[in-house]
């Protein structure tokens, strides 16, 4: 299928027609984008809490690991606080990246 289409772009083109412009995707007029952005928001949503709780119960267990002197607990707590906050910033930054990759091509 795509040899053919590659074919006829060329043959278009040595027949003396109009080359083939750029193809830019969009989404207008796909049925069911409204959903797969929905779902898309929700599962950032959902991502985000679940960092942020992460985040929470780290920082708990950092503070209790320093009230009971106990440094082992408190270096995987370190470990788990900083791994929170770095899926975080990865979730929160995703599109604005794809996107800025997607404009330079």
């Amino acid at each position: 299928m795509l040899n053919a289409v590659h074919d006829l772009a060329i043959s278009g083109i040595l027949a003396g027609g109009e080359p083939v412009g750029p193809v830019a995707p969009s989404s207008s007029g796909l049925p069911g984008i409204g959903g797969i952005h929905t779902i898309l928001s929700w599962l950032m949503f959902m991502a985000l809490a679940i960092c942020g709780a992460s985040a929470i119960i780290g920082g708990a267990t950092l503070a209790y690991a320093n009230h009971s002197a106990r440094p082992d607990m408190a270096v995987r707590a370190k470990s788990r606080l900083l791994w929170a906050l770095a899926g975080a910033f990865l979730i929160g930054i995703a599109i604005p990246l794809v996107n800025a990759f997607y404009g330079l091509g």
